[in-house]
């Protein structure tokens, strides 16, 4: 018989759903990924790296900071991003881990 665990708390389900949603979108999967291999980077590193448009990745920068995935700190004229939840790589390491399985990497 297998061992039953129990359901997590529902605030807990909700924010793993408010992660979930922020992140079902590929250029935001793409931004994620970047800043993990990269680090903390300005708006404008961000775009050029991934052929985004500024305004563009403006938009989903602010959307994923609004949202608490990213952390954003201003320096001058430059705003850099980093990631501020952790939670959001084990989701992005899923994600790897399922595209390596259909590749058979």
């Amino acid at each position: 018989m297998a061992v039953k665990t129990p359901l997590p708390d529902a605030a807990i389900v909700e924010d793993t759903a408010r992660i979930l949603r922020c992140l079902g979108h590929p250029a935001r999967l793409r931004i994620l990924d970047y800043l993990e291999r990269e680090g903390e980077r300005t708006v404008s590193e961000i775009h050029e790296a991934l052929g985004l448009g500024q305004a563009t990745a403006s938009q989903h920068l602010s959307l994923m900071h609004d949202k608490g995935i990213l952390r954003r700190r201003k320096e001058g004229v430059n705003v850099f991003y980093e990631i501020g939840d952790a939670r959001a790589l084990k989701v992005l390491a899923c994600i790897r881990g399922s595209v390596a399985s259909e590749l058979g990497v």
